[in-house]
């Protein structure tokens, strides 16, 4: 696989279902929301639409919106088909991979209600030594169900059981909960990964509920070995590498890119 291929595979591949949510680990949770009002009701997608990132909206990204029109499309490709999990506790963490699954976690015996409306929109760094790409997508859901659906992946990100799990023909290992900001009505921030042919995608997680919306922020990296032994090559003969995450290099969700969403819906 060539650097150049290596940089584009890794620019698309990112990873976020819109309708899943969020959970706090250790400190998580709310912060700026008044935590005895009622919640607002479901945006709309006209809203959405308009909440969601535009160009310029986040110094150093460029943004984009994604085609999800079906097969073929980069949502489509990107996201590995999600079957029935395995442990069905794990479901939450399944659905939010894909965007055909919003606002339920298939597979739970108790499946969550769908989102009344959902956009997404994909940064990626204007910096060409940056091979994380974000994927951000806005949900809108009944209150309950937003309530519902973080409850529910907060079970599931806390749950050992969880730590590696099965969708369908797709496996999911490394799940660790992360410190989440403190945003919104309650936030949770986690990693996951999975394997892509014969390299690993990487995911950093953080999902923000305001009221009935639901804020997913999902950067991703490919960790690719022989793209990283390349590197290392081209820097010893003095022609420098392209910046191949390492094994080491976790993608991180910005907070400007964080900030600046929120700051819209």
């Amino acid at each position: 696989m060539k650097p150049s291929v290596s940089r584009v595979v890794a620019a698309v591949s990112v990873v976020v279902a819109l309708g899943a949510s969020a959970a706090c680990s250790s400190g998580d949770g709310g912060g700026d929301a008044d935590k005895g009002a009622k919640p607002p009701a479901s945006a709309g997608p006209s809203k959405l639409e308009k909440a969601a990132l535009a160009a310029g909206d986040v110094k150093g990204y460029k943004v984009e919106k994604p085609d999800e029109s079906g097969a073929g499309s980069e949502s489509s490709a990107a996201a590995p088909p999600v079957g029935k999990p395995s442990p069905a506790e794990c479901a939450p963490l399944a659905a939010m991979l894909d965007v055909r699954t919003v606002g339920k976690a298939q597979g739970a015996e108790s499946a969550e209600g769908k989102a009344t409306g959902h956009v997404s929109r994909i940064l990626t760094p204007t910096d060409d030594k940056d091979f994380t790409t974000t994927r951000v997508g806005l949900s809108s859901l009944a209150a309950s169900d937003a309530e519902r659906t973080m409850t529910d992946l907060r079970t599931a990100t806390r749950s050992k059981k969880c730590s590696a799990f099965r969708a369908g023909e797709q496996r999911y290992i490394g799940v660790r909960s992360l410190p989440a900001p403190h945003k919104g009505d309650e936030a949770v921030s986690y990693k996951i990964a999975h394997r892509k042919g014969e390299y690993v995608m990487r995911e950093s997680v953080t999902v923000v509920r305001t009221g009935a919306t639901l804020a997913v922020f999902d950067a991703s990296n490919l960790y690719d070995p022989e793209g990283v032994q390349r590197d290392r090559d081209a820097e010893k003969d003095g022609t420098g590498g392209i910046g191949t995450p390492t094994a080491d290099q976790d993608p991180k969700v910005a907070p400007d890119i964080v900030d600046a969403q929120l700051g819209k819906v």
